[in-house]
């Protein structure tokens, strides 16, 4: 399990190591001055104070160019951190599924038990089996799939690959500001079916049901990012540590 685990902590500081390589091309020159940056990554679970230290450690180095009053090093620190945070956050861990054929076949898996809850009522902080809130019903409906992601809406928001709208695929998670005055806040989700779709525990019609994006324009306006847990890359399945 241990070998298991410091694979998968690997090909994330592979991914890491990647995005510093692509920074420093795109924004050094051959008059940049340079610094080292070591990269020393980890993880620690909340229900342990525990460390995992990764396999990978190494030193890449950083222009001091500046760009928009930050510098490449600061930018790049910042792009780390947001990758590592959103790939292990809390008990979760990256697992790269092998091929696109089995994304696929998950996909459909989380909208057959999705639409399996259509008709249950809403109710705010419910997390099942007989009503659910939003958040509620999209952690059970990834649960059943074997996907473990946070209970609430603003967690589950910084799980995964950030999605734009004219991304957004099957099982993907899509994130909503319904506050009266929109400021930016995620305090609604639903999974993304097709063709405009989405399911959700709505609170305006008290129950699991679909809704058209293009045809109820509220909730288009109001959208605000998708998240993609499923896919055959290394920002794929999350899973708790006791399952890895």
């Amino acid at each position: 399990m241990n070998l298991l685990k410091n694979t998968l902590l690997s090909v994330i500081a592979i991914q890491v190591l990647v995005l510093a390589q692509l920074s420093f091309i795109k924004y050094s020159d051959n008059k940049s001055y340079a610094n080292f940056l070591r990269a020393s990554l980890f993880t620690s679970t909340s229900s342990s104070k525990q460390k995992l230290p990764l396999v990978i450690q190494t030193t890449f180095f950083l222009p001091k160019k500046k760009i928009l009053g930050s510098s490449i090093t600061e930018q790049l620190k910042n792009e780390i951190k947001s990758l590592i945070s959103s790939q292990l956050s809390s008990d979760y861990f990256a697992l790269l599924y092998k091929s696109k054929k089995e994304e696929e076949k998950i996909c459909k898996k989380i909208e057959a038990n999705a639409k399996k809850l259509l008709g249950v009522k809403y109710v705010w902080g419910a997390t099942g089996p007989n009503k659910f809130d939003c958040s509620g019903f999209t952690q059970k409906v990834y649960k059943m799939a074997g996907i473990k992601i946070p209970r609430n809406s603003r967690a589950q928001a910084k799980v995964g690959q950030y999605i734009k709208y004219e991304n957004l695929k099957k099982g993907d998670m899509i994130f909503f500001d319904t506050n009266r005055k929109k400021i930016g806040r995620v305090n609604h989700v639903g999974i993304y079916l097709e063709d405009g779709k989405f399911i959700h525990a709505s609170s305006g019609s008290k129950k699991v049901v679909i809704t058209n994006l293009d045809k109820k324009r509220y909730y288009k306006n109001r959208f605000l990012w998708g998240r993609r847990i499923i896919n055959n890359d290394i920002r794929g399945l999350h899973l708790s540590k006791s399952s890895v």
